[in-house]
This record gives structure tokens, sequence and C-alpha cells, in this order.
């Protein structure tokens, strides 16, 4: 598995890695706030290409005329969890990363798929490097912080035992549903940063019979997003490419959608190889507020190409 890892790596490393950084702008000047969002870095130590392609990404989103407000990833960091690339990961953010803050999800492969700790050490692992790198004072595994005004709120696993699918307990759930209800009395959007889908949303039940957080997990989620305006839920996890109106026409879904008043916003994978759309690693979103609305523009990080008729636009209320 590793040597397949390697050679994906590879042959993406040489199709990308020669093409020049190409400073660019956002789509309109009175942007509010600019965000890089990726997600699946499933970096390895081991792979040292799988680095450089996470370099090349933070160099790309550098080089803007107006750098990011905040660099998201929305889980899978590592492959493994391991110590050894889990410090390689937030290295390379310390050394790499321009932007003012990063909002840091874990994901199944963080946590899950770990074999030289258990669960709750893993965790622990993630809160020290978020709290070392970030110069945050998190407890949990989720948390919420501001940036430039605007509430991130990142929720992740409480298992013990389970290898994919998420824990998600009361506390967590009622953690989300008051840094909600305070992001709604500002006024402004708020953004969900979780590594699975909920059930059914962005093609989960086609891309990935088993790719969401799990029924109960997903409806009391659901139940909380629903009681408010202008919720952006971000999420990973299926591997699926950056899709819109074919993907619509034809199977019925996209990777943004809105359910009910929620956005939902599904990344592609960024070192390994999607389906059912652009297919390519390297790849994730540019989100850009302007006051009543937002400007999702796909992007390959790697290749510091925009990827212009998979352009999104979000309303607010």
């Amino acid at each position: 598995m590793v040597l397949v890892r390697g050679v994906v790596s590879l042959v993406t490393a040489l199709v990308f890695i020669v093409c020049p950084c190409l400073n660019y702008s956002p789509k309109e000047s009175n942007i509010l706030l600019n965000i890089s969002v990726i997600s699946d870095t499933h970096l390895d130590y081991r792979l040292p290409l799988g680095q450089l392609l996470l370099v090349k990404a933070l160099e790309d989103m550098a080089d803007s005329s107006i750098p990011p407000d905040a660099v998201v990833v929305s889980g899978d960091l590592t492959n493994y969890g391991d110590g050894e690339s889990v410090k390689a990961f937030y290295d390379i953010f310390k050394k790499h990363c321009d932007a003012g803050q990063w909002v840091i999800a874990s994901g199944n492969h963080d946590i899950g798929h770990v074999e030289d700790v258990t669960h709750e050490q893993a965790r622990q692992r993630l809160i020290q490097y978020n709290n070392r790198y970030i110069g945050s004072d998190m407890k949990h595994i989720y948390y919420s912080m501001k940036v430039k005004g605007y509430t991130f709120i990142v929720m992740g696993d409480q298992s013990d035992d389970s290898w994919d699918y998420p824990d998600i307990n009361a506390d967590q759930l009622s953690f989300l549903d008051r840094e909600l209800a305070k992001a709604a009395l500002e006024g402004k959007p708020a953004f969900v940063i979780c590594h699975w889908p909920l059930e059914g949303v962005n093609g989960q039940n086609v891309i990935w019979e088993d790719g969401s957080m799990g029924t109960e997990n997903s409806a009391h989620v659901r139940t909380i997003l629903e009681k408010y305006k202008n919720v952006i839920y971000i999420s990973g996890h299926m591997h699926a490419g950056i899709n819109g109106d074919i993907t619509k026409a034809l199977l019925g879904f996209s990777c943004v959608e809105n359910r009910n008043g929620v956005n939902y916003i599904n990344l592609p994978t960024y070192l390994l190889v999607n389906r059912y759309g652009i297919p390519w690693g390297g790849l994730g979103f540019q989100m850009e507020v302007y006051g009543k609305k937002m400007i999702i523009r796909a992007r390959n990080y790697a290749a510091s190409k925009w990827y212009s008729c998979y352009e999104y636009t979000v309303p607010f209320e």
C-alpha cells in the first residue's frame, strides 16, 4: 500500500511540480474573508513527494495577491496518524503557510487507523500539536475559533474503537448548537468543518455507501444545522472529485449543495485520485466571502490552475 501511494505521489509530482506558482487575485475587490480549503492530505513521513505536494499547495495559496486569512484542512491530515507523520504535517505548515490562521480538523485516518497508540492517545497527540503550533488552548478534538470575526467550528471523532465511523457525543452536539447560536446573534455566516459528510448529502449514498458519519450522527447534526441561517458545512472523506452540473443532471448530486437552507461542501482528496468529477490530486476550493454571498472557486493548488467551469455562488440571507 505504501508503494502504491508512493507511485501515485510520484506521478502527480512529475505532472505538477514543474508548474510555477502564478500570482492570482480574488474574484472581486471587496472581499471580506479569503479562505483556502483542502482535505485528505494523507501525509506519510516515509513518502517525501507527498510532503512536497503539500508544500506546493501552501506556496500557491500564499502567492495570492491577498493571501488567505486561513487555510482549512478537513481531516485525514495523515495516512496512519503516526507521530512522525503528524509532526511532519505541522512542521510543513509552520514553515510554509503564510495564512493568518490554520483551521485543522481530524479524520478517520488520524484516529481510527492509528496502530501505534490508542484512539484516545491519537486524539491527545493531535490536540497537543494544535495547541503547540497554532497557539490554541484546545481541550477536546472539537473546538471553535474566529477568523476575521467569522466563526469556524471544528468537529471530531470521540470513538474508542471505530475504524471509519466517528462518535459524536451529546457534549459535542451541545457545543455545536451553542457556537452556531452565538454566530447567529452576530449576523455572520458560520463554517462547520467535519471530515465526514452527512448521510445522503453531496452524493454520499452514490459515491460511497458507508462514507457518511452514520445515520444517527447525521440526524442529530442535521437537526442542529437547520436551526440556523447561513451555515456552511465542509467535509471530505469520500475522495470524490470536483463536480457540478453534469453529475447533478445524471446522478442527482454536486459537491456544493443547499439542503433545507444549509450549504454543504464536500472536498476532493488532495493527495490521491478522485472519482465522480475532476479526478486529479492537488484539488481544493478558494472560498471568498463578500457581504451577502460567497464565491467558491475550484483550484488545483499543485498545478496553480483554476477550473473556471466549477465556480459556485452561495447567497446569504
